[in-house]
Order: C-alpha cells, then sequence, then structure tokens
C-alpha cells in the first residue's frame, strides 16, 4: 500500500511540475543548434506504469530551452473527473515539463530515461517544433484519450507524420509477428498476472483482431523501434528519421516476482472446493443453497460490470465481450431464486441455460474470435456443475414431495450451508 501511494505521488508530482498554463511558444524561432528527440522510458512496477511511456524533448542550447512535451497528463481539476474517467470520456493532454524535472520524476522511480535524437534540418526542426506549439495552445491541447488507438505513442507518431506528409517510411516489416493486440500488451503483464486476468476478464474481442505492423506502435517500445528504422525523404534524398539511441538514465535491475498465487492456481483450487461440496451435498442428501446464491449473485454483478463497460462507456476494447457468455447478468437477479430448495419450472430451466451457455463457451473456446483467460476454464466448470446439479436436486426433491409414500426414506433434507 504504501508503494502505491508513493508511486501515486510521484505522478502527481510529474503533473505538477509541468510549465503553467499559460506559457505558449507560439511564434518562438528556434536557435540552428535546436534538436529535438523521442523520449522513451522503461516499464514500471505498477500497471500505470507496465507499458513504458513516449515524450518529446526540444533542448536549445542557445536560449536555454530545454523541455518535455508529454501526450499523457490530464487535469485533475475537470468537472466529474472520476466519472468521466470509468466511462472513458477523460480528456488527456499535452503539457510541457522541464526536461530535468520529466528525468528526476522517472529515475525516484527506477525506470530508465532513453533518447533518440531526430536527424532534421534546423528547418524542419522549425517545422516540428510549429506543429508541437501549435498542438500545446489551449485550445489544441486535449485529446479523448484510447489506450490503444490514440495515446501518447500514436499521437507522436501522428505528429511527426503530420509534419512529414508523403515524406516519413516506418520501415518495420520485422513487426510482423501476426499478434493481436491483447497479445503485445501481454509481452508486459507477465509479472502482473492479476492484471493481466482483469485485463482478459473487462476487454472483449475488439483487442483480438490482428494488429499491423504499424499499430504495434500504440507501445512505446515498438514507437522506439519503429523511429530508430524510419527514413524522412525529400528532394529526392532520403535520410534516417534518428541518430544513435543514448542512454539518459539506466535504471537498477528490478526482480520481477509474479509470486505462485496466480489466478489459474486460486480458480483451480476454488473448482476443486466446489467439487468437495457438490460431492458432500450428494452424499448428504442436500443443496448448499446459501452457496449458489453468493456463487450466481457474484458472477452476476461481475456480468453486469462487463455489460456496462460494453454498453455504458466510451472504452472501445470493452465491446463485444464474450465472456458474457458465462458471467450473464442476470445471474445477479436469479441468485435470489437459486435458494428455494425446489426451484421453480422457469428457474429449472434457467440453470439448463446457464449451463448451456457456459458449456458452448467452453467448448468453443479456440473458435471464439476473442482469447480467453486460462483461470476461465474451471470457473466455466464450476458454473456448470453446480446448475446442472441445482436442477437435478430440485427435479428428485419435487418427484419426493409429490411421491409420499416415499417421502420418508428418499427426501432430500433441505439444510443449506
Amino acid at each position: 500500500m504504501k508503494n502505491a501511494i508513493k508511486k501515486t505521488i510521484l505522478a502527481l508530482l510529474l503533473c505538477l511540475l509541468t510549465l503553467p498554463g499559460w506559457a505558449q511558444f507560439e511564434g518562438m524561432q528556434l536557435s540552428p543548434q535546436a534538436k529535438i528527440s523521442l523520449i522513451t522510458c522503461s516499464s514500471g512496477q505498477d500497471l500505470y506504469a507496465i507499458f513504458g511511456h513516449s515524450a518529446v524533448r526540444v533542448n536549445d542550447p542557445a536560449s536555454g530551452l530545454d523541455i518535455v512535451f508529454n501526450y499523457g497528463t490530464f487535469d485533475f481539476d475537470e468537472p466529474n473527473f472520476y466519472l468521466k474517467f470509468i466511462r472513458g470520456k477523460l480528456n488527456y493532454k499535452l503539457s510541457a515539463a522541464y526536461f530535468s524535472d520529466f528525468v528526476n520524476s522517472y529515475a525516484r522511480d527506477n525506470r530508465s530515461v532513453y533518447e533518440q535524437q531526430l536527424n532534421l534540418t534546423p528547418d524542419e526542426t522549425q517545422q516540428y517544433w510549429t506543429f508541437l506549439t501549435t498542438n500545446y495552445l489551449p485550445e489544441n491541447r486535449f485529446y479523448l484519450y484510447d489506450f490503444f488507438f490514440d495515446n501518447c505513442a500514436t499521437r507522436i507518431r501522428d505528429g511527426l507524420e503530420a509534419t512529414f506528409p508523403n515524406q516519413l517510411t516506418f520501415n518495420i516489416s520485422q513487426f510482423d509477428e501476426d499478434m493481436s493486440f491483447r497479445n503485445l500488451i501481454d509481452l508486459y503483464l507477465v509479472p502482473q498476472p492479476w492484471s493481466d486476468f482483469g485485463i482478459d476478464l473487462a476487454l472483449g474481442a475488439r483487442i483480438d483482431e490482428e494488429a499491423t505492423p504499424y499499430q504495434y506502435m500504440f507501445l512505446p517500445d515498438y514507437l522506439e523501434k519503429g523511429i530508430a528504422n524510419a527514413t524522412l525523404s525529400k528532394d529526392g534524398q532520403t535520410k534516417p528519421l534518428t541518430l544513435q539511441r543514448q542512454v539518459v538514465f539506466e535504471r537498477e535491475p528490478m526482480p520481477f516476482d509474479a509470486g505462485w498465487l496466480t489466478p489459474q492456481v486460486v480458480f483451480w483450487i476454488f473448482l476443486l472446493v466446489v467439487i468437495a461440496i457438490t460431492a458432500r451435498d450428494v452424499i448428504k442428501r442436500q443443496r448448499s443453497r446459501v452457496f449458489d446464491m453468493v456463487l450466481f449473485f457474484v458472477v452476476g454483478l461481475l456480468g453486469i460490470l462487463l455489460f456496462l463497460l460494453w454498453v455504458a462507456t466510451d472504452h472501445q476494447a470493452a465491446a463485444y465481450n464474450f465472456n458474457l457468455l458465462w458471467a450473464l447478468p442476470t445471474h445477479a437477479i436469479a441468485a435470489f431464486f437459486v435458494g428455494r430448495n425446489v426451484l421453480a419450472n422457469w428457474m429449472r430451466k434457467y440453470m439448463l441455460v446457464t449451463a448451456l451457455l457456459a458449456t458452448v463457451a467452453l467448448v468453443g473456446w479456440p473458435l471464439w474470435p476473442q482469447m480467453y483467460h486460462a483461470a476461465f476454464l474451471p470457473i466455466m466448470l464450476l458454473l456448470v456443475l453446480r446448475a446442472l446439479y441445482a436442477v437435478w436436486f430440485s427435479r428428485k426433491a419435487r418427484a419426493i414431495v409429490t411421491t409420499p409414500s416415499i417421502e420418508q426414506t428418499h427426501e432430500p433434507r433441505a439444510n443449506s450451508n
């Protein structure tokens, strides 16, 4: 907890260290000695930092200007900040900070900082500077952030293309590894298995589309590689876009230990517990009704959350979530009827549909356009098990109730735990 608070404070400090909102650069001419560079920051240990970061440095020794343009900040004073953040409607903004403050904030967080100077003439440098400062105007600096399609890295890529139209070529055929957006972010989530589980739960089939090499550059590491291999052509002359990569700050080694208590371990153990509960129910001729109520209510709440992320937010990546095949939002209501010893006819049909849909999700696992997390398998299995047992037990109990002559020897007990 202390570590998380520390990282949050550092992130807030970075925002506070940005140049005042009234500081404008439009019309300013850079000297011939001015240099512009791509800045790439390595991954951090927290989820918000795990994918790295990109920014643009402008250094003009003649005027003493040394600042970083950063597309990854936002305004905490924006009205309805948290609601907009949850709904995917929060505007991020281009901010400017002193380079030394920027580097120090990442050094304190033990995150490496690398620099690739752009191989630009003074005129080209001024041209890109004009683009950045125009972007920095109050009426232009805000944009609707999208992690995969409009973020701190894609803004820089798109800005360079807008500055040098039809001149910039990204030689990125080496990126063509047939990976989806989910595959790409999974590369970074190995140290955080629970974050990986949560992302696979919340994000739908959209991120399982195969990404083009150009789209790989939504990640700062791939933007850095793409820029390194890019060329700029003008007047029949072609040159590399960047010079040699420089290390600004190299972090200390950070051992990542995901631990043994991963989602797969937890939910397979939970499945074994559910199997044990079901076996005890069979032996004692009872049904653990309270357990079923809690189980289906929790899964239903999860389904409601996934459904709202799809239909009530602007998070494109949350759409078309096939996890709703097993995490049915209606479970939150059905849970109140699961607690009855003898289920109503409609409720038995509902539980059969529940088992059927979860089975369809299981059998069709390799065929769906969405990749499931491995920990979903035991969850779906236990839902099928409890749903089918509830139907079987209810039918048996109903048969006994309607056959009084054998009631004394065969009636299941109505215990619950």
